[in-house]
């Protein structure tokens, strides 16, 4: 008999498998995803592994197979494996980024009244509780279990078993469906009859089922059964079928997400002498995979032809006969990602990110699988696309936070995912951006990663210094405490409103850059000084003036705009603080014929609204978009030729140490959207700040000068990548028992540093993380902090496994290098 290592839908330690026999008959390999006994109840679980010894002596068989064909390939089991072990996750957790979306099922158990009587007895044992539970399942035929306990609590479930075992309450169990699955249509067939028929002209007086058959011969493929019943009539289309002229065909339908967009086709551009440069290096990577390392770090400024460099690598890739994964940092990007790479490699393109439909991302993940693309251009996620013979990993703006996972676990960076593929796969990853993460900086300085630069822009257009190459935008940075002192007090300074005036007569565009939404930022009480916050969230509530709405940005919840302060009761509220909603206003107020575009996350959440904005902007109807990061990011814009940072003063502090180089990287690539055409940019950046080392250095664009500056605060105060951190966070409806776990855990950590002589892995906490509450969920956090704080945590966590009388990290959610502490 075989057996099966299973990793089962069900909490689980990290790496942990269970065994399971396969039956007589079965056939199963690794990479199937299963039905398996789980306790009482049946999982989902991948098989990872298949041998002729089990774990345990007792075993129990494997129930059924989900799926005939296998979803995880070799490779892909592999990364199952690392994620497990490296970001603390379970198996399952880590397989269920690589299978088919929507392919997971689980159970449902519902409760039903058993119509048995009850007897005097029975009456007299079951609490109140019971009886409201009893009188709430006569109002239906049955409930589910899960809306039972939101109902009434978590004191309902044991309720149910107890009415289960006084037999007035029967447990019924189904498996719930797949939400998604193929799609098909039944296509009308002419046949060898039919065309007969029509030749001996038999069908000349049936002239509805003539017009039929003859428009089959014509449309063969795009005419189903029911849209000929409805252009021909019933009665002709059962009539030609009882004849036999017609068969019905069932043929699959791809839900394409491209299907009706046309990209014409595009030749090759020439590169410059730094570009080929570039390449070539790439080039000697891909032609040899037994040479290391296997990433190279891309750093050109903005607008230096970093995607042309990735495009010709892909096509390096693809006549090696490898296929490529192209990630960008956000959804927003793809439109524009898409339109460069299928117009070079038509109908080779497949697309990968949350945005698309759940039929779309499932069908175009099993025509990558299939080998149907040669190309997978996503966000984060299309890491995992079950791509074969992977050849290049491309991460375009590297640096970007979006690359790393943090509202779910696995809490994993697609980088250090790509890194560990290439080093399974021999594969290449390229890392483009011109402000790289300050890691990836100092790992090409240290040999870990091939370095490449492209130090000039190169804009194909008349305005050059030489030919194809443009100048970086010209920066200035206004103080704003010099504004107040002459007694403006204004959104705009006086350079900025005089610079948008001047650029709107030439014709040209604007953008204008604030990283926060909204009308206001908080509500404030002139009377008590409360400030109005959510009642799920530790948060304060933005003010949206276009639905006169507080809203919070964390959980969703929204309430009307008070008359009156819901703490004092006087009518003295103030909105404060400034977001893009209240700067599209005073724009249209300043500049009505601009037709100023805002663009973040309150107007645009989906692909297609993307689409729109950009399409818009692209086409001119907006002289103005006024935008969050959405409109920081790699945008190609000729016709920009100003970008107004409203305040840089944003983010600066953060209480994270990281927070200087996100305002850094920030402030570089919005400025890289102006001056990318035939005329030169400018830029402004607003600020309260301007001796800051982040706004000098973005100021001057200089990279190096701010590496060397944040590298040696880093170094000086022992953070990454000069060290390693490590965030745990609990969280729990009740925040004493939410603080009392976390002092559990804190003191357990102390113990074992101590016995194990771990003196060089500091622990700090717990503390509240911020926000504090969320989703009416309080939240507690541990920072560990040394050369390799991993060997304590498993030392504690080692502690749950050997039975002691500890939780370990159950109910912890563990981040691995966390891009934020707050």
């Amino acid at each position: 008999m075989k057996f099966a290592e299973i990793a089962v839908d069900a909490p689980a330690g990290y790496g942990r498998t269970f065994s399971y026999s396969i039956p007589d008959g079965l056939v199963v390999n690794p990479g199937h995803l299963v039905i398996v006994p789980f306790g009482p109840r049946s999982r989902q679980g991948i098989v990872i592994e298949v041998s002729g010894e089990p774990q345990v002596e007792k075993t129990r068989d494997i129930i059924e197979i989900s799926d005939t064909r296998v979803l995880v390939d070799p490779l892909h089991l592999k990364i199952i494996s690392w994620l497990s072990e490296y970001y603390m996750c379970s198996l399952f957790e880590a397989a269920s980024l690589m299978i088919p979306p929507g392919i997971r099922t689980r159970e449902i158990i519902w409760i039903s009244a058993s119509g048995s009587k009850r007897s005097s007895e029975e009456t007299f044992k079951i609490s109140r509780f019971q009886g409201d539970i009893m009188e709430y399942l006569g109002t239906n035929e049955r409930f589910r279990l899960d809306k039972i306990v939101s109902r009434f609590g978590r004191g309902a479930r044991s309720a149910i078993k107890a009415l289960e075992e006084y037999g007035l309450v029967v447990r019924h169990v189904e498996r719930s469906r797949t939400s998604v699955s193929e799609r098909f249509k039944f296509v009308p067939r002419v046949t060898k009859a039919a065309v007969d028929a029509l030749n001996k002209q038999e069908l000349d007086r049936a002239h509805k089922q003539k017009e039929f058959i003859q428009t089959l011969q014509i449309r063969k493929n795009d005419l189903t059964m029911p849209e000929a019943r409805k252009l021909f009539g019933a009665s002709a289309v059962n009539s030609v079928l009882k004849k036999g002229f017609i068969t019905q065909e069932k043929i699959q339908i791809f839900r394409d997400p491209l299907r009706g967009k046309i990209y014409d086709a595009a030749p090759s551009l020439s590169l410059r002498e730094e570009q080929e440069e570039a390449l070539c290096v790439i080039k000697n990577m891909l032609q040899h995979p037994e040479h290391n390392p296997r990433a190279i770090l891309l750093y050109g400024v903005t607008g230096s032809g970093k995607t042309e460099v990735y495009i010709e690598a892909v096509k390096e890739c693809i006549s090696l006969g490898k296929n490529a994964i192209v990630l960008v940092p956000e959804i927003a990007l793809t439109p524009q990602t898409i339109q460069r790479f299928e117009s070079r490699f038509q109908g080779q393109v497949a697309i990968s990110h949350s945005g698309l439909s759940a039929g779309e991302r499932y069908d175009q993940w099993w025509k990558i699988k299939n080998g149907e693309y040669q190309v997978v251009i996503g966000s984060r996620g299309a890491i995992f696309a079950p791509l074969p013979d992977i050849g290049l990993i491309v991460l375009d703006e590297e640096h970007e936070w979006t690359y790393k996972q943090n509202e779910s676990s696995p809490r994993y960076h697609a980088r250090e995912v790509a890194m560990q593929i290439a080093g399974i796969s021999r594969s290449v990853v390229l890392l483009g951006s011109a402000s790289p993460d300050l890691e990836s900086f100092i790992r090409s300085k240290r040999g870990r990663y091939e370095f490449a630069e492209l130090r000039q822009r190169f804009i194909p257009h008349s305005r050059v210094n030489d030919i194809g190459r443009s100048e970086l935008a010209s920066v200035s940075v206004v103080d704003m405490r010099e504004e107040l002192k002459v007694g403006n007090r204004d959104i705009l300074s006086r350079s900025l409103y005089q610079s948008i005036d001047e650029t709107l007569k030439l014709g040209e565009q604007i953008i204008l850059f604030l990283n926060r939404r909204g009308a206001s930022s908080f509500i404030q009480c002139r009377s008590c000084g409360s400030v109005i916050k959510c009642g799920s969230c530790d948060i304060s509530l933005t003010y949206h003036s276009q639905y006169d709405r507080l809203v919070c940005h964390y959980c969703g919840r929204n309430r009307l705009f008070p008359s009156n302060c819901p703490s004092c009761t006087e009518d003295s509220l103030g909105r404060y603080g400034l977001g893009t909603q209240s700067l599209a206003k005073r724009i249209d107020e300043l500049f009505p014929d601009a037709n100023a575009l805002r663009w973040d996350r309150d107007v645009a959440t989906r692909p297609k609204q993307y689409e729109s904005i950009i399409d818009q902007f692209s086409s001119r109807s907006s002289s103005i978009l006024i935008g969050t990061q959405l409109v920081a990011k790699g945008h190609h814009f000729p016709n920009v030729t100003l970008v107004g940072v409203i305040s840089a003063d944003i983010g600066l502090n953060m209480p994270d140490f990281r927070s200087g180089e996100k305002v850094f990287q920030t402030l570089c690539q919005v400025s890289g959207r102006a001056g990318r055409g035939e005329r030169p940019g400018k830029v402004i950046i607003q600020t309260y700040q301007p001796e800051h080392y982040a706004v000098v250095a973005a100021s001057k664009q200089d990279y190096r000068s701010f590496f060397d500056m944040e590298s040696a605060y880093r170094k000086l105060n022992a953070y990454p990548p000069f060290t390693r951190l490590i965030r745990l966070v609990r969280e729990d409806t009740n925040n004493s028992r939410a603080e009392k776990q976390a002092k559990g855990l804190v003191n357990e950590l102390f113990d074992e540093r101590n016995k194990w002589g771990l003196s060089d892995t500091d622990v700090f906490g717990p503390l509240p993380a911020f926000p504090s509450r969320v989703k009416g969920r309080y939240r507690w956090q541990i920072i560990l902090k040394g050369p390799n704080p991993r060997i304590l945590l498993d030392k504690v966590n080692q502690l749950a496994y050997d039975g002691n009388r500890t939780e370990g990290l159950n109910g912890w959610s563990v981040d691995i290098n966390p891009v934020s502490v707050t």
